[in-house]
Parts: structure tokens; sequence; C-alpha cells
């Protein structure tokens, strides 16, 4: 396992950090020490205990993970916040640009982590697709390509290219600006790839990178940049 870095990513990689937010009940006082009052605050809108747990588990592991980077407490960790709500960081070096983005599904969190460029991170929990979703997320071509396959492959399929378009929104960090279909992608092919259009520009498409990410068994993950020469380096 790498060990912990003192210092941001190398230009050209995206560190990627997993873990399970079940994993370590008797952590549970010991991130809610470390959060600021804002996310104190969210964490007790929660409904059920264990979506509260998981997200104090997510927080606090974030600030974590960004301390060691920044060689300061998890407390003094600042956040910012976009146009959009994408956070960032507002307590670093001037000659550093960390940028993060982090994604959960049920108990499984994920952090990419890059320098000096937008990272868009999405894991999604493998699982039956609803009536209708597909109608939302693909474009008309990509819908002729997912009618065609063969049932058994369409989960996998769906989700996969669901983790791709969420990433690639994370990273423009906009939000909802734009549907799912602005970044259209070719169904047939797996694991790293680009978009065949991105706001149906293909010249755009060419700019962009999305890098399967590997993840645990039911669950499927996407990391995307406007960029092209980058690389996942896992960390844990």
């Amino acid at each position: 396992m790498p060990p912990r870095p003192p210092t941001p990513p190398a230009s050209r990689d995206v560190h990627v950090w997993q873990w399970d937010l079940d994993a370590d009940e008797g952590s549970l006082d010991r991130n809610w020490e470390i959060l600021s009052e804002e996310e104190r605050v969210r964490a007790d809108k929660f409904r059920f205990e264990r979506h509260r747990r998981r997200f104090v588990a997510a927080r606090g592991r974030l600030r974590q993970i960004l301390a060691d980077y920044l060689a300061m407490s998890p407390q003094a960790v600042g956040f910012g916040y976009g146009d959009e709500g994408k956070p960032f960081c507002t307590t670093q070096p001037s000659e550093w640009r960390i940028c993060f983005n982090l994604s959960h599904s049920d108990n499984r969190a994920a952090l990419a982590v890059a320098n000096d460029f937008e990272i868009g991170i999405d894991i999604e929990h493998v699982r039956t697709i609803e009536d209708g979703v597909a109608l939302q997320v693909f474009s008309p071509a990509e819908r002729t390509q997912f009618d065609a396959l063969p049932p058994g492959e369409r989960q996998s399929v769906f989700f996969e290219n669901w983790t791709r378009k969420e990433a690639c929104l994370k990273a423009l960090g906009t939000g909802f600006a734009h549907p799912p279909t602005h970044f259209e992608f070719d169904l047939a092919i797996g694991g790293d790839t680009a978009p065949r259009f991105v706001g149906g520009d293909a010249e755009e498409a060419k700019c962009w990178r999305i890098r399967a990410l590997r993840s645990a068994m039911n669950r499927t993950g996407s990391v995307a940049a406007r960029r092209l020469d980058w690389s996942i380096v896992e960390m844990n």
C-alpha cells in the first residue's frame, strides 16, 4: 500500500481512496469531534441513524485524508463551496491547488484527489433499474444501444454509464445545470473511455477522459476529468 503523501499528487496522478462507512463503529465519536458545526447540523438532519453515521464516517475520513496532505489537524481543514455546491479546500498553501471529489453509495465511499485540475468521481451500488430511469439518463442513440442489449447485460451497462455521466457532471461542478444526456457515450465500450459527444460537440468530447474505478463486488465507479494525460493511483 502506498504511504500517505505529505504533498499533493503528482501533476498527472489522481489519488483514489475507498473505505467502508460501516467498518469501524468505534470511530463515530472521533469523527464527530473533528466535524465543523455546519457538518454536525447536516448530520443531525438525517432521518435514519444509519445514514447519519455514514455521513459522519464519510466527512470525518475526508477531513483526515486532506489533513494528511496539508500537514494540519483534521479540524483545521476548511471548505468553501462553488456556485452549484461543489466543495473545495480553502486551507492550503498558495502554490497548491488540491482538487477533490467525494462519492458514496450505501456503505462505500470513494474520494478522488488531484493537483491543479478538477476531478469528478462516482460510485454506485448495482441494483434493479427503476422503470423509466434509462429514458432520463440516455440520449436517443444510447437508448438504441441499450434496448438492443441482452437483458442480462443491461444492469451492468446502465450503471457503468450512469457513473461515467455523474463523474463528468461532478468534474464540471455545475450541479443540475446540465442533464445526464449532456455527456453521450458508446455503450459498447467498457472500462476506460471518452465521451462521443459533450453537449452535442464531438471536439469537446476529445478533451475528456473517463477511467473505470476498481471497486467492490456489486458496485461500479468512474473517475472523470477534462484532461487527457492522467491516471489513477489507488491509495488503499
